[in-house]
C-alpha cells in the first residue's frame, strides 16, 4: 500500500495551488511551527516514530488546526498500529482542508485496515476527484478493487495511474498483471515490456514476461526472456525461482534444466544433454566468433602449438578429425596435416558457419561419441577445441575417440581445470554451464581408453569477466599393437 505523505505541501511551492498551506501568520511563531514539522517529518520518514511523535503533539498544541501535521501523525499512528486515532486525526485534518487529497488517500489506507472497504473505496476516488494525479489513491484504489474481484474497476484505476506516472515500473508491472488475468494478454506483453525497459531485473515482472509470451506461443521470446533474467540473477534464491517457474512453463526446456543443475543441482549430469548444446550453440552462432575473440580465445592456438611442439609439422597425409568443430577456427591448423578433414559438430548453425568459413573436406551434423563410434579406426589425428567441457564422465567419448583413430594417430583436445578438493568425482559441472576436469581423472581416463604417452599441460584458456579461466591441453597417442610375427 502507498502512503501519501504530501510532503510537497510544504517544501514545494508548485505545489501550493493544490495543498492546503498553513493559516497566514504574520508573526514569527507560523514559520517556527512550520520548521518544527519539517523537523517532524524528516524524523518521520528516517524510522524514528517516537521522536516525530513527540515533535508533532508540539506542533498540533502549538496550532491544533494545521491540516499538514494532523495528515502526517495520523500516517505515524497507522503505522504504528493505532487506527482508531490515525483515522481521528485524518478526519480532522480534512474537516480544516476538505480539498486535502493526500489526507482522502491516507484515510482510505486507514479504512482498509479495518475492512471497510466501501468508505475506503469512497475515500480513494474523492482523493482522485480533488486531485487527478494523486497516483498514490489510483493504485491503492486499483489494489484493492482487485482484492474485491472487482475486475473492470481496478483496470481503469491501474489505467488512469499509468496514465499519470507512464514509467513508473511498478505500475506498470501492476498493470500488466491485471492485464494478464483478465485475459489481454498482448496488452499486459506491453505494460510489461515497460517495466523491464526501466527496471530489467524486476524478478515477478519477468516471471510474468515469459508466461505472458508462452501464452502469445512466442516460446523463443519467453525463453531468451528467462534466459537473460536467471544469467543476471546468477546463483541466487531468485534465479532458483526463476528457474523453477520456467520449468513449470516448459517442463522439457533444456536450457532451464541445465542451468538447474549447474546451479542448484545435487545430483549433477554426466553431461550436457544434446538438445541443451544445440540450442545454445544454434543461438550462439552468428555472435560466436566475435565474442571468443573479446575473451582472448586461445584454445585454437594452443592445440596447435602443442601438435606443433609434439607431433611436428604436418604433411598432409593423415585423416583428420575435428571433433567439435564450431564455425571452423580451428581448420586453418588442422588443415598442414591433413589429406582429408572431417568436421563435426551438434550444432547446424554452427556447421553452416564453419561451412562457409571453409578447409574443410567433409562436414557433418551429429552427436560427438555416437559419430566416433561409427569411425572405427578412420583418423591418424582427432582434436577437440573447447568441446569436451560440455561432458563431466569422459569414459565414453574417449573410448570412442580411441576406437575411431589408427595406429599410432594423436587425440589432442582441450578442457578446462578443476582442482581435485573441489571435484572428488574428477569432474565437475560449474555454474557457467561447463564442467572442468582434473589432471589425474584425466590421465586415468585416457589410459582406460587404450591411449599412451598422455601429457597434461596446463594453460590458460581465455579471460571471463577479467579472471583467466585455467585449462588443460591434453595429448594422447594410441599404440600400435600389431601382432608380432
Amino acid at each position: 500500500m502507498r502512503v501519501a505523505m504530501g510532503a510537497r505541501a510544504v517544501n514545494d511551492k508548485r505545489n501550493k495551488a493544490k495543498q492546503p498551506q498553513p493559516a497566514a501568520d504574520a508573526g514569527p511563531r507560523a514559520a517556527d511551527v512550520s520548521a518544527l514539522l519539517v523537523q517532524a517529518m524528516n524524523l518521520h520518514r528516517q524510522g524514528h516514530l517516537v521522536e516525530a511523535q513527540s515533535l508533532y503533539e508540539r506542533v498540533l498544541r502549538s496550532r491544533p488546526d494545521f491540516p499538514e501535521a494532523l495528515n502526517f501523525f495520523g500516517i505515524l499512528q497507522q503505522q504504528r498500529g493505532q487506527s482508531t486515532q490515525a483515522e481521528q486525526l485524518l478526519r480532522r485534518a480534512i474537516r480544516v482542508a476538505p480539498t486535502y487529497a493526500s489526507a482522502h488517500t491516507n484515510l482510505g489506507n486507514v479504512l482498509i485496515v479495518q475492512q471497510r472497504h466501501e468508505d475506503a473505496i469512497a475515500a480513494y476516488r474523492q482523493a482522485i476527484i480533488l486531485r487527478p494525479d494523486e497516483v498514490e489513491a489510483c493504485v491503492n484504489l486499483g489494489a484493492l478493487l482487485k482484492g474485491l474481484g472487482r475486475l473492470p474497476e481496478a483496470l481503469a484505476a491501474y489505467r488512469l495511474a499509468s496514465e499519470r506516472r507512464p514509467n513508473d515500473p511498478e505500475i506498470q508491472y501492476r498493470l500488466g498483471a491485471l492485464l494478464a488475468e483478465a485475459g489481454r494478454t498482448e496488452d499486459a506483453r506491453a505494460a510489461l515490456d515497460i517495466t523491464l525497459q526501466v527496471n530489467g531485473t524486476h524478478q515477478n515482472a519477468l516471471l510474468l514476461m515469459g508466461a505472458v509470451l508462452h501464452r502469445l506461443n512466442r516460446i523463443e521470446e519467453a525463453r531468451e526472456v528467462l534466459g537473460n533474467a536467471v544469467f543476471q540473477l546468477g546463483g541466487t534464491e531468485n534465479a532458483l525461482a526463476l528457474l523453477q517457474h520456467w520449468l513449470k512453463l516448459m517442463p522439457d526446456d533444456p536450457v532451464a534444466q541445465h542451468r538447474l543443475a549447474a546451479w542448484f543441482g545435487a545430483e549433477q549430469p554426466a553431461r550436457a544433454s544434446d538438445a541443451y548444446v544445440t540450442d545454445l550453440f544454434d543461438r550462439y552462432a552468428d555472435q560466436f566468433d566475435q565474442h571468443l575473440e573479446k575473451l582472448g580465445y586461445r584454445a585454437p592456438v594452443l592445440l596447435g602449438e602443442r601438435l606443433a611442439g609434439v607431433v611436428g609439422a604436418g604433411t598432409g597425409q593423415w585423416a583428420v578429425l575435428d571433433a567439435g568443430c564450431g564455425t571452423g577456427l580451428c581448420a586453418p591448423l588442422l588443415r598442414p596435416y591433413a589429406r582429408h578433414l572431417t568436421g563435426v559438430d551438434l550444432s547446424s548453425r554452427m556447421v553452416d558457419k564453419a561451412r562457409a568459413r571453409g578447409g574443410y573436406d567433409e562436414l557433418v551434423v551429429a552427436e560427438l561419441t555416437a559419430f566416433l563410434r561409427e569411425r572405427q579406426h578412420a583418423y591418424e589425428l582427432v582434436v577437440s577445441a573447447d568441446t569436451l567441457v560440455y561432458f563431466g564422465d569422459l569414459q565414453a567419448v574417449c573410448a570412442a575417440a580411441s576406437g575411431a583413430l589408427r595406429p599410432d594417430g594423436w587425440l589432442a583436445f582441450t578442457v578446462e581445470r578443476a582442482e581435485p578438493a573441489a571435484a572428488p568425482a574428477g569432474h565437475l559441472l560449474n555454474k557457467s554451464g561447463r564442467y572442468s576436469h582434473t589432471a589425474d581423472y584425466l590421465e586415468q581416463i585416457l589410459t582406460d581408453s587404450g591411449l599412451s604417452a598422455v601429457t597434461v599441460t596446463p594453460v590458460t584458456l581465455r579471460q571471463e569477466g577479467e579472471q583467466p579461466v585455467p585449462g588443460y591441453v591434453v595429448l594422447a597417442r594410441k599404440p600400435n599393437l600389431a601382432p608380432i610375427d
